[in-house]
């Protein structure tokens, strides 16, 4: 029998985090690396917030075997500025756009991105710290950038 796919929280990675992992020098990276790419150092386990901003995509229309087509690839910038790429859900590929908000996950090692509602997205900037003002702000400038985008 087939084993179901491992989500993140079944590996032990909380809820709205992805594995990561850093070193002493400091940089951080993700999905997680033993050594570290700048000194060499050995890296100890960590998580960051599972959100990030489309930098790059493509969509591969004949990707390699084992695939399904279409498969969206995208650079994603996490929050801190560490930056990967990740599979995309073929059935979002018309709201990827360069500069939006994704909601990050990892299934069996295998990094996914898929777009965040407005729901998503209030619900992102409130949960962080500041005053209600501020939040309210934050809130109605990512609904103006996103009314403005194609």
């Amino acid at each position: 029998m087939e084993e179901a796919p491992k989500t993140q929280e079944e590996a032990g990675t909380p809820a709205g985090s992805i594995p990561a992992s850093r070193c002493a020098c400091g940089t951080v990276t993700a999905p997680p690396a033993p050594h570290c790419p700048e000194c060499g150092g050995p890296m100890a386990p960590d998580t960051l917030p599972a959100v990030g901003e489309i930098l790059s995509y493509t969509i591969l229309h004949s990707p390699p075997a084992g695939f399904a087509a279409p498969l969206p690839i995208a650079l994603v910038e996490l929050v801190g500025g560490v930056k990967f790429l990740c599979h995309g859900h073929a059935e979002q590929v018309g709201r990827y756009r360069i500069g939006r908000q994704v909601a990050i996950e990892a299934v069996d090692g295998i990094y996914y991105f898929s777009t965040m509602t407005l729901r998503e997205r209030i619900a992102l900037f409130w949960r962080r710290r500041g005053e209600a003002e501020e939040k309210v702000r934050s809130v109605l400038r990512s609904v103006f950038r996103r009314s403005r985008r194609p």
